[in-house]
């Protein structure tokens, strides 16, 4: 079996999904969001069982907890189901990535090997690099609630507060009332 580190995430992604419960749960979850009682009440579960099950969820970022219980986490489901799909190996090298040199090697630098933001840089030239590369991941001229704008960022970094006030403080994407767009700059 060819266990690659790109294949890691397929197989984790599938043994996942591949026990009849989680899938159950990933299926409950697509449609609302739902505390821990009314999933296990809606499987037939006991309360602990489905903890587990929602707990390596959780692990594999496939389900967020929330105060009022559990959600899908789509942009990540999204993510790791392109991966898969599209075989595609993450970039980590600066020939993987566009723009100058210095561009190349930031994004190299601080990107892992499973696309996730290892830290957000405190230098500014480093920070607009970063911000930009994020900033086309949203389509221009398209509205985003605060929510979806969540998800896509969370696929690269935990502190999307951050990353949304970042870009909108650089001119990156602007907000009114809790919707975000890319801005032409």
């Amino acid at each position: 079996m060819d266990t690659k580190p790109e294949n890691t995430e397929m197989l984790d992604l599938f043994k996942t999904l591949g026990d009849a419960e989680r899938l159950k749960i990933v299926g409950l979850l697509a449609n609302e969001s739902l505390p821990l009682t009314a999933i296990a009440e809606r499987l037939a579960l006991k309360p602990g069982e489905a903890a587990g099950h929602l707990e390596h969820l959780e692990e594999m970022g496939l389900v967020v907890k929330e105060d009022t219980g559990y959600r899908l986490n789509t942009g990540s489901m999204e993510t790791k189901v392109r991966a898969v799909l599209s075989q595609n190996t993450p970039r980590t090298r600066p020939d993987d990535f566009e723009g100058d040199e210095f561009e190349r090697k930031t994004l190299a630098n601080y990107f892992s090997p499973t696309g996730k933001l290892k830290s957000i840089p405190t230098q500014q030239k480093k920070l607009l690099v970063i911000l930009r590369y994020l900033a086309k991941q949203f389509q221009p001229g398209e509205r985003y609630p605060e929510k979806q704008v969540n998800d896509i960022l969370w696929r690269y970094h935990n502190d999307t507060a951050a990353l949304r006030r970042y870009m909108v403080d650089n001119g990156l994407m602007a907000r009114d009332k809790g919707i975000y767009w890319r801005t032409e700059a």
